[in-house]
């Protein structure tokens, strides 16, 4: 994933930035089977928080990418660049 795409998918498609977190991440010589996506989806749903994972992947992404978010008072992303 891009820091353009990953932006994208904050903005859009919180889930999206999970999935890809997890694609990245997975070892196929560790672990099986390799989930697509709404499987995945319906999985973590059951074994996560999925607010609490969502930060946790977004500040790693926001570290890794060195991306910068403003929201508005409400939570909402204003931009992140």
């Amino acid at each position: 994933m891009t820091k353009q795409e990953y932006i994208n998918y904050k903005r859009t498609n919180q889930m999206k930035v999970i999935y890809e977190y997890y694609k990245e991440k997975f070892d196929h010589k560790k672990h099986k089977p390799f989930l697509p996506e709404q499987e995945f989806y319906v999985y973590i749903q059951m074994n996560r928080d999925l607010n609490e994972t969502y930060i946790k992947v977004a500040n790693y992404y926001d570290s890794y990418f060195n991306v910068v978010t403003i929201l508005d008072e409400k939570g909402n992303i204003i931009t992140a660049f």
